[in-house]
């Protein structure tokens, strides 16, 4: 077993869990798109980036394998930069209303991923030709 903490909660998961798996585990929602059971992680959405203490650069959660006495934050105000920029390029590249869909339910995680960062515009406008 493995022990780590994710926003200051210490937990404790077998050794070659990835990071996203360590926080469902303990109940911390890390916010993903290409992230699916049936796939082999590959880090492409690059929504569920996390800060890890000694990492320069933020790290894709969902590739990221946990090391014995990690820390990890989810929810630092440059990362939630980071996520709201990643959406917003997502969102211009496509025909997407997430944050203001009605047809999904709330099964879409893109429209999660918006609600959670509070996103209730774009500022890169979709191109929409």
């Amino acid at each position: 077993m493995v022990k780590i903490t994710i926003n200051e909660k210490q937990i404790e998961v077998p050794e070659g869990t990835t990071v996203l798996r360590a926080a469902e585990t303990a109940g911390i929602y890390i916010p993903r798109l290409c992230d699916h059971k049936e796939l082999t992680p590959y880090g492409g959405c690059r929504l569920c980036i996390v800060e890890v203490e000694g990492a320069r650069v933020p790290m894709a959660s969902c590739t990221l394998p946990v090391n014995n006495g990690m820390v990890v934050r989810t929810e630092t105000e440059s990362i939630k930069k980071s996520r709201e920029f990643i959406l917003s390029m997502l969102f211009s590249e496509r025909n997407h209303f997430c944050p203001f869909c009605q047809v999904s339910g709330g099964d879409c995680e893109l429209q999660n991923a918006a609600y959670h960062e509070e996103m209730t515009h774009w500022p890169i406008q979709p191109g929409l030709e």
